[in-house]
């Protein structure tokens, strides 16, 4: 298990439901038994010397490093033999071993989560507080359907703030498992409107298929998972 196992059990890696990892990085970097580096392929550790800043550094080499000891749990090989490649709109694949694995991740200050499934695309959004701050809101029209902009409208500044990371969580989640990132027309998704999304699972149906997502809280966190059900 090349460590995942000793992470979970120190509460550095939680799982908050089936192949949904949610790592602390601070947690995971006291760890000390532990060798991240070790775990890099040798392309990596050339691009990780190229950063001068310490944080900025450790925080990458974590991120790179807990992806594949979480992926190889799931893979069955060493972290260090996962070999990656990416689509046209830069969400990343597994190109060895061959698997039918699927994943997407996201990462926001000190926290990464993974979300993996067999032969379905996935997506995942994570986003703290504090990167929230930082956005900006004259998008506004270009990330709510019109009908949700209305409702926007309606509500006192908190709770568009509120709806606001709900809404732009939830629907980075949905264009990672649609594969299109965010050159995706946010404001042609539609999710419900003044109804309570606390943990609640919705459906969003794409042609005979049914994509499901979940809006999840965290301490400071917000988090959106997007996976695929079968085929009606």
């Amino acid at each position: 298990m090349y460590g995942l196992l000793t992470l979970m059990k120190l509460g550095a890696i939680t799982l908050l439901k089936e192949d949904v990892y949610l790592a602390d990085l601070d947690q995971c970097k006291a760890v000390s038994e532990i060798s991240y580096e070790d775990y890099l392929s040798e392309e990596e550790k050339v691009r990780l010397d190229l950063i001068t800043i310490p944080v900025s550094r450790n925080r990458v080499m974590l991120r790179r490093s807990l992806t594949r000891i979480i992926l190889s749990s799931l893979l069955g090989c060493s972290p260090n033999k996962i070999r990656f490649c990416r689509n046209s709109y830069g969400k990343p694949y597994i190109l060895e071993p061959v698997t039918d694995v699927r994943f997407n991740l996201s990462h926001s200050g000190k926290y990464l989560i993974l979300i993996a499934d067999r032969n379905k695309e996935v997506g995942v959004d994570l986003e703290t507080a504090q990167s929230f701050r930082k956005r900006k809101y004259e998008t506004l029209e270009a990330i709510y359907s019109p009908e949700e902009f209305v409702f926007y409208q309606t509500l006192s500044m908190r709770e568009q703030y509120q709806m606001f990371c709900r809404t732009w969580v939830m629907k980075e989640a949905v264009t990672k498992a649609l594969t299109l990132g965010l050159t995706a027309d946010l404001n042609k998704i539609s999710l419900p409107i003044g109804v309570d999304l606390s943990g609640a699972i919705l459906s969003l149906k794409y042609y005979r298929a049914v994509l499901k997502i979940q809006w999840i809280t965290r301490e400071d966190n917000q988090i959106a998972i997007a996976y695929w059900e079968e085929e009606l």
